[in-house]
């Protein structure tokens, strides 16, 4: 990924973090939609429009190949994070720091900064080696506070990390990729691993198969034919994911893409559809 995509990906990630998350259907967010920004302005004016708790996402920046400074396409990117939170009821602002007043174990009304920032620091740590990004948490400020003239302590806290990332752009392939002769007659089973979630995902890849050895590196070859649309539905698990196809008796190759869409409108405008690599795979069928 490039500065771009990781931070997309941050807010992202951020957005979706729930307070249920350990069941892995959690509907109840940590982050309002309106409280989680990518902004260069000042934090003084966040409370101001936005519900808390709230999180502002800055890149910072960036140095050429801090290791051996010997490739310009690489870069160490950093960020700083800014965590905010008010929970009024007490005279020293310990609320805001550990929490009053809770509303629910799913809500975030209550939730003091120590509490938010466990659920920050998670949903960050899920870009990772997996995702082909490095993400290094460096420093993490003193927690700061304003007392209003209501008596509520509005506390802060910034987070700084770093990530080694590309210039261009990375769309991540599909893994894993085989075709067996499936049970049924003339049938051919075709399986998958997609890639992490991503905020560009748009959900299945694209399947096309051609008669031979020799698969096709087109993802709009007329002369192939769609085993699998894309951008379609697609679950994350479980995976691998298989796709059976009837192209009958032969030799067939078949190639995959994952599909992702910089429009930012979840794959609904193919002209901004962006292919990853091509992933292919051979089968004779009986």
């Amino acid at each position: 990924m490039n500065i771009y995509q990781i931070t997309q990906q941050l807010k992202y990630l951020i957005s979706k973090r729930t307070w249920d998350d350990e069941t892995g259907t959690g509907t109840n967010i940590v982050f309002n939609e309106n409280s989680i920004v990518v902004t260069v302005g000042p934090s003084n004016a966040a409370f101001a429009t936005m519900i808390p708790p709230i999180c502002l996402i800055r890149p910072g920046a960036a140095n050429s190949d801090p290791v051996a400074d010997e490739e310009p396409e690489l870069l160490m990117q950093s960020f700083e994070i800014l965590l905010g939170v008010v929970v009024p009821g007490d005279a020293v602002g310990e609320n805001a720091l550990l929490g009053a007043n809770r509303q629910a174990n799913d809500s975030s009304k209550g939730r003091g900064l120590l509490e938010v920032e466990e659920q920050l620091l998670q949903s960050i740590s899920l870009l990772n080696a997996v995702n082909g990004i490095e993400m290094y948490n460096r420093t993490k400020s003193e927690a700061t506070a304003n007392l209003d003239d209501s008596n509520r302590y509005t506390v802060f806290r910034e987070y700084g990390f770093e990530a080694l990332c590309a210039v261009s752009r990375y769309y991540p392939p599909c893994t894993r990729v085989t075709s067996v002769d499936a049970a049924g007659a003339g049938d051919a089973d075709i399986s998958y691993f997609i890639a992490p979630e991503r905020f560009d995902g748009t959900g299945s890849p694209r399947i096309l198969r051609v008669s031979g050895a020799t698969a096709t590196t087109d993802p709009d070859d007329a002369g192939a034919t769609v085993v699998q649309a894309g951008a379609g539905s697609q679950s994350l698990s479980p995976m691998p994911f298989v796709v059976t196809d009837s192209p009958g008796a032969g030799e067939f190759s078949y190639s995959v893409w994952a599909i992702y869409d910089d429009s930012g409108n979840e794959g609904s405008i193919p002209a901004f559809w962006r292919y990853s690599p091509v992933a292919t795979t051979t089968v004779t069928v009986t």
